[in-house]
């Protein structure tokens, strides 16, 4: 059963590496089919675009950062 839960472990970290980070992208997402689906201006979806792409780099930035102090500790 531990190799079960394992191996599971494993390939939703390949899909989700911060659960955190993930939950913030199906706010956004969620948040803009809403926003879009009720007010159809062509404007919006810029806006969900920039916010998802601002997510992604703060996401990007945060698990290098991460990385990097796992690597630092694992060194001394």
């Amino acid at each position: 059963m531990k190799f079960v839960r394992a191996a599971a472990e494993e390939v939703i970290g390949l899909f989700v590496g911060d659960w955190s980070q993930t939950a913030i992208t199906v706010v956004l997402l969620a948040a803009g089919w809403l926003v879009l689906s009720r007010l159809h201006v062509s404007g919006l979806s810029f806006l969900l675009a920039l916010a998802l792409a601002v997510q992604l780099v703060f996401a990007t930035v945060a698990e290098a950062r991460r990385a990097r102090r796992k690597e630092a500790t694992s060194q001394r």
